[in-house]
């Protein structure tokens, strides 16, 4: 029932947007709010494709008379409805809500939404390329707004896909940059040895043993307690492996850290990349 009442919406909707009175132009206004009636009776009929794209219909009568904050909140709306089965659409819909928000100034609701075109490319569409620079865009807005943990959260991300996409160097850079902000910083501070730990991992990684044994002591001269870490222990393991060559000694200390402190997926990537620098060192000298 719910469907056939939407279709109904719709249609009138339609005609609504197309007829002309004799003093007036095309009644907006009241073409949006069918629309919008259209997009909610199409959620409880469960049809969320056609809700999302009755959705967008009502976004652009709010563009048309001008309503650009009404617009973007129809947009977003728009993209909740997409989002579970036609992901792209959905991050179609958001995009635009995000370049109204960013014309009105209103940066932190846009840095919300933008977190969110990540997250929806992380999750759903699989594309860590498109996430970084989603998550990038996010970071940028949230540090203009002064929102400092929520930059980094983001800018941590960014992070972790350069690695993955394999640019050690700007993960690199922006592990180290957190963690010598984060030092001194009560409510973050804890956090700072995981930051240490994957930047020398992206170091190892490119490869550069020594680059990582000068990084190491300056992650120490920085925090004095990260020299306690079983963290640093294992990276101080590894960065003598690497430069021995030795791949047994490498991968019984990576077998035991794992027994203590399980390595995520993430630094499982980068330690395997790393025994891949060690065999291919190996079949170069042979």
């Amino acid at each position: 029932m719910s469907d056939k009442k939407a279709l109904e919406l719709l249609q009138r909707a339609d005609k609504t947007a197309q007829s002309k009175g004799w003093f007036s132009g095309p009644k907006f206004d009241e073409a949006g709010d069918l629309y919008e009636q259209a997009s909610n009776q199409f959620k409880l009929a469960r049809q969320m494709r056609e809700a999302g794209e009755a959705m967008l219909k009502a976004a652009q009568m709010s563009l048309k008379l001008g309503e650009h904050s009404d617009a973007a909140q129809r947009l977003v709306a728009a993209s909740k409805a997409f989002k579970k089965s036609h992901p792209q659409q959905a991050v179609d819909a958001l995009t635009q809500a995000v370049g109204l928000l960013a014309e009105l100034g209103r940066f932190r609701t846009a840095a919300g939404h933008q977190k969110e075109i990540a997250t929806i490319y992380e999750v759903d569409l699989s594309g860590p390329k498109q996430a970084m620079q989603a998550y990038q865009l996010a970071a940028e807005w949230y540090a203009a707004e002064d929102s400092v943990a929520m930059a980094n959260g983001c800018l941590l991300k960014v992070a972790a896909f350069a690695a993955q996409l394999e640019d050690y160097t700007r993960a690199t850079d922006i592990f180290e940059s957190i963690a010598e902000r984060s030092v001194d910083d009560q409510l973050t501070k804890w956090s700072v040895k995981d930051y240490f730990f994957k930047a020398a991992l992206c170091r190892l990684a490119v490869p550069d043993s020594v680059g990582a044994a000068q990084a190491l002591e300056r992650y120490k001269d920085l925090d004095p307690g990260f020299a306690s870490t079983r963290e640093c222990r294992f990276v101080d393991e590894i960065i003598a492996d690497v430069t021995k060559g030795d791949l047994q000694a490498f991968t019984d200390h990576v077998a035991g850290y794992d027994q203590i402190s399980q390595l995520d997926n993430w630094k499982t990537t980068l330690l395997l990349r790393i025994k891949h620098q060690i065999l291919q060192a190996e079949d170069d000298l042979t």
